[in-house]
């Protein structure tokens, strides 16, 4: 039975969860990789795949969950695998989480550079964020759950309105003919879109907290469906914006399009600068998940509270966050945790389903 870090949450809050843990990094550069690797207008039908790809995903992860109610992938990876595999998997979940946090922290200390706080140095602004960050932590699951849910909503109508507004810059030539260069160059981009999608495997963790588990694992997999449509979209105005030769050059594309939009009379004039903003703060809601289930999984592991790793944790996120030298390695670092998703999202899972049905344990 689940015992650290006691609490529950809704059905709602787990599947805000699980699609602001999704929608983080992805928002801003996932065009601009969809570009490079379809090299055609068609990379938004790539998104739509790879989303389903996703959902399938999720959906293995959703009859594991339901196997062992109230537990963590901490714990029932020992009953379905034993103790030594079982502390293995452990280790790679955390690390993920761990190294996931600090790519998470580096990109935002990187575009607050850019476009809010040009002469801080990007060192005082990742240690600030994370140490605020650590307060929510601590807090446990409850807290961020009412944070994230009060947040995400917002987060969603400055993202429709991006959408929205953009189409007063939209050429529809920027995204035809459909399938002009045939299949192929979807199929390309299949792969670097389904890793954008890297985040929803904190199910593994947040279905241990659930008042009513059958129904929020099914609401997990509605959030991956939100997140589908809005990746969709994004991508579609950025290309249809600026081009599929402009977005494969630009650093930030969907930064690019929301400085595009200029619309006269007062409230929207900075509209850049209102979602810079708000992106920031879903960058919060996405680091400060990752934070709390690498703490998590350590306390699960020693038998301690995880307060006390969620500080011990901070020194290696800002290694992680550090470690890359300018703007090209950080995206090297961010290629790396994708394709280390694929083991937290897919292998690990399917592997711990497998087994455990072969083994016929859990409910």
């Amino acid at each position: 039975m689940f015992t650290n870090n006691k609490g529950e949450i809704t059905s709602t809050q787990i599947a805000a969860i699980v699609a602001k843990s999704m929608i983080g990094t992805g928002i801003l550069i996932l065009p601009r990789e969809i570009a490079k690797s379809t090299d055609s207008p068609d990379g938004w039908i790539s998104v739509i795949l790879g989303g389903l790809i996703t959902l399938c995903a999720g959906y293995i992860v959703m009859k594991l969950n339901l196997m062992f109610p109230k537990q963590t992938i901490f714990q029932y990876g020992n009953t379905i695998v034993g103790k030594y595999l079982g502390i293995f998997n452990s280790l790679i979940v955390i690390a993920y989480f761990t190294i996931s946090a600090g790519y998470l922290l580096r990109v935002l200390g990187e575009v607050i550079r850019m476009y809010l706080l040009v002469e801080t140095p990007i060192e005082v602004t990742m240690i600030a964020f994370s140490s605020v960050a650590v307060y929510l932590t601590l807090g446990g699951i409850q807290p961020i759950a009412r944070f994230i849910e009060f947040f995400f909503p917002l987060i969603i109508v400055i993202l429709i309105a991006l959408i929205a507004l953009s189409f007063r810059e939209f050429e529809v030539d920027n995204i035809r003919p459909v399938l002009g260069n045939g299949g192929y160059p979807v199929l390309k981009g299949i792969v670097p879109s389904a890793l954008s999608y890297s985040g929803y495997q904190i199910m593994l963790i947040l279905a241990a907290y659930a008042k009513a588990p059958e129904k929020a694992v099914k609401l997990a997999l509605t959030g991956i469906c939100i997140v589908i449509i809005l990746y969709t979209m994004v991508v579609i105005v950025s290309i249809g914006t600026l081009t599929v030769e402009e977005v494969k050059t630009v650093t930030w594309p969907t930064m690019s399009v929301a400085k595009d939009i200029d619309l006269p009379g007062g409230f929207f004039e900075r509209f850049e600068s209102m979602f810079s903003v708000l992106w920031v703060i879903s960058m919060y809601t996405a680091f400060v998940p990752y934070h709390f289930v690498a703490s998590l999984g350590l306390g699960e592991l020693f038998h301690k509270n995880y307060q006390s790793f969620a500080y011990l944790l901070l020194p290696f996120i800002y290694i992680f966050a550090t470690y890359p030298k300018d703007l090209n390695a950080v995206f090297r670092l961010g290629n790396f945790v994708a394709y280390y998703s694929i083991f937290t999202m897919v292998v690990i899972p399917l592997c711990l389903w497998i087994i455990a049905r072969m083994r016929r344990i859990g409910t």
